[in-house]
């Protein structure tokens, strides 16, 4: 990796480094007059990072309003999905394509709500992987907790989520920073 992992913290985060970057604030090159910057980030994986954990948020939103357009836009063409889960006679691994979720998705008429929170995120190039606590829930009601791991990659029409890797823990889940969800 190209250097170490920085923890984003949500939308407080985008918003500052959208504006920081705007401002050129904390970043940017001195100029002859000290007293101006010029805009632009110190380093451009720090702009692809802050656009990836956007996405992964953007993602999450879609799934919990079941917007499978906007998925659909976000994933990868063969992107997988793979999950792990303790059973009664030791891990039991799911794996899934990006279509096959996507009719799960469609077809699914329960209320979702998935929430990420504090993600790690790392960006060099064309690679990107977001790494972030979740909690989720069904029909209003909590079920599982767990780590999302998306891996993005930058292909010609911008970030694409290529595999969601996550686990699944329905025991000694500690309470989300977010709260409960609002009804």
């Amino acid at each position: 990796m190209a250097g170490p992992m920085r923890r984003f913290g949500g939308v407080g985060f985008l918003l500052f480094s959208t504006f920081g970057i705007l401002l050129g604030c904390g970043g940017g090159e001195e100029t002859e007059n000290p007293t101006v910057m010029a805009l632009g980030p110190r380093n451009p994986d720090e702009v692809q990072a802050a656009l990836v954990t956007r996405l992964a948020y953007e993602f999450m939103e879609a799934l919990s309003t079941q917007d499978t357009e906007t998925l659909t836009r976000l994933l990868a063409p063969h992107a997988m999905l793979y999950s792990v889960r303790e059973g009664e006679m030791g891990p039991v691994l799911g794996v899934r394509t990006g279509e096959g979720f996507l009719e799960g998705i469609g077809g699914d008429s329960r209320g979702l709500l998935e929430r990420i929170w504090d993600p790690w995120v790392e960006v060099s190039g064309r690679v990107g992987i977001v790494w972030a606590p979740y909690d989720f829930h069904l029909n209003g009601e909590f079920s599982h907790c767990g780590v999302d791991v998306l891996t993005f990659l930058k292909l010609e029409d911008g970030w694409k989520v290529t595999s969601i890797t996550y686990n699944v823990v329905r025991e000694g889940c500690p309470p989300s920073p977010l709260g409960e969800p609002l009804e």
